[in-house]
């Protein structure tokens, strides 16, 4: 690699990263909004809050990188502009390829990594981010149940809990309104958790149940042992639940379960969530190739221009625009799952008529 190479290639690297801590930033904080319910009215530790947030960047960074990188482009070429350096180049023979290379190299790479990104660790984080979710909001046997407070499951248990030791619960109170017509009231000396994939019970011992008869009396039922089932929703147990296109692998969505009915009516959201993932990173090297050819075609003038600055940046939100509409386009319509790949087509194709305006710099 050629020193100009080098200088560019640091450049662009330099400006994409801090773009990148600056939208995970900004993600972070929009995040963190739909959480704090949790987190707060919970009590849950922060490494959990932090988890959550990490498990979910993997599937934004692929949609990003290819605005970073055009921003990052346009802030190191419009500097280079500005301190003479694109004219130094010129001068010296450089050709309109010359000063591409670096940043068709760059986005190649960047390509590359959104490719690992696409392909394995965002549909994994995915799954990981809901189960971790599911399981904080059905695993009442941690952080969930705090003691000496009411804590609200759901819609239909209000639980309360003295002490909580290492032998299980002491002195529980549960109010169950699960049956509008007959709510109950459940008070026991002690109470275990007993959790697994496919339930959350609490086991009570020596206690009794309160509830009001037909006929308006209160009934009152003493028991040894009762094993109360929590879970809010046996459509929602982790184990049965049906996955979306955005959690499955690549061998999930190339052969899915034709058994299922679920499966059988998102035949055409596993191809086109399967064409998205190869189409996606190539939007990078689609993208940056356009965005740095429109500003080298730009004519040489002394002072910044504010039309410049518009043209590119609406060409970027444009471009990205495209993208989110052939995305859903290829979901919508039949065997449209091909439409995935027209952002990079577009941008291939408008890059000739740019380069035969940009003869000189």
């Amino acid at each position: 690699m050629k020193l100009i190479d080098k200088y560019i290639f640091k450049q662009l690297c330099y400006n994409s990263l801090l773009i990148l801590l600056l939208i995970i930033s900004l993600f972070c904080l929009a995040k963190s909004v739909q959480l704090i319910e949790l987190m707060v009215g919970r009590g849950l530790p922060f490494y959990i809050f932090v988890k959550l947030i990490t498990l979910s960047m993997p599937q934004i960074i692929p949609v990003i990188l290819p605005i970073i990188v055009c921003l990052s482009i346009y802030f190191v070429f419009s500097r280079m502009q500005t301190d003479r350096e694109l004219i130094i180049l010129q001068s010296a023979s450089y050709t309109l390829i010359d000063i591409l290379r670096p940043v068709i190299l760059f986005s190649i790479i960047l390509c590359i990594l959104s490719y690992y990104f696409t392909l394995y660790l965002a549909p994994h984080s995915n799954s990981d981010f809901k189960r971790l979710f599911y399981t904080l909001k059905n695993d009442y046997s941690t952080t969930l149940l705090q003691e000496g407070a009411f804590n609200t499951i759901g819609k239909n248990f209000t639980i309360f809990v003295k002490e909580r030791k290492a032998d299980g619960l002491h002195n529980v109170f549960i109010h169950d309104t699960r049956n509008d017509k007959q709510t109950s009231t459940l008070i026991a000396k002690k109470g275990k958790i007993i959790s697994d994939d496919f339930a959350t019970k609490i086991l009570l011992e020596n206690g009794s149940q309160q509830f009001q008869s037909k006929d308006k009396k209160l009934s009152v039922l003493y028991f040894d042992k009762y094993l109360l089932d929590i879970n809010q929703n046996d459509d929602e147990n982790w184990a049965v639940r049906w996955k979306s296109p955005s959690e499955r692998t690549l061998n999930e969505l190339r052969d899915p379960n034709l058994k299922s009915l679920d499966d059988q009516n998102n035949l055409q959201a596993f191809k086109a969530e399967l064409t998205l993932r190869y189409s996606m990173p190539l939007n990078i090297i689609g993208f940056s190739s356009l965005i740095a050819v429109l500003l080298l075609s730009f004519s040489y003038k002394r002072v910044e221009s504010l039309n410049r600055t518009i043209v590119v940046f609406i060409s970027i939100i444009v471009l990205q625009i495209i993208s989110i509409i052939f995305s859903n386009f290829s979901i919508k319509f039949e065997n449209m799952q091909l439409f995935n790949f027209t952002p990079t087509i577009l941008c291939f194709f408008l890059i000739p008529l740019l380069l035969n305006k940009s003869k000189k710099i």
